[in-house]
């Protein structure tokens, strides 16, 4: 197996358990790995004349996808913005939201949080409005 086969997928796992872990599964990282996964693909049966251009313009574009697909708000900064408004915020899921236009770096979905004082409270990640439920 080649080391950017290697590279490669520590990056995609790596980008998986950060859209996990910090996002709630809100960023749309599937853009970059698709992307990422096409480039490998297309290295491994062409073997590019550059490899300096070629690496340059994978890391370039990759990382614009991953820019790009990244929300304004992490669950711990919604909780946060949260915080200033209601008492005793806690995270409770992200459900699932319907975008009024396709964009692939769009998230559509939601955080849902309880306040401490039962009120059930939706926030987008993108534009960090809230909506109560």
């Amino acid at each position: 197996m080649k080391w950017w086969w290697m590279v490669g997928g520590m990056v995609m796992v790596s980008l998986l358990i950060i859209n996990a872990q910090w996002y709630g599964n809100a960023a749309t990282f599937g853009v970059p790995i698709g992307w990422m996964i096409t480039l490998l693909v297309m290295t491994q049966f062409r073997k590019p004349t550059s490899i300096r251009w070629a690496v340059s313009f994978g890391v370039i574009s990759v990382s614009i996808g991953i820019a790009l697909s990244v929300p304004s708000y992490s669950v711990a900064e919604a909780k946060g913005t949260l915080g200033k408004t209601y008492s005793d915020v806690t995270y409770i899921e992200s459900v699932p939201t319907t975008g009024g236009e396709w964009n692939p770096f769009a998230p559509r979905v939601g955080y849902r949080f309880k306040a401490g004082s039962g009120e059930s409270i939706l926030f987008i990640p993108v534009s960090g409005k809230t909506f109560e439920l």
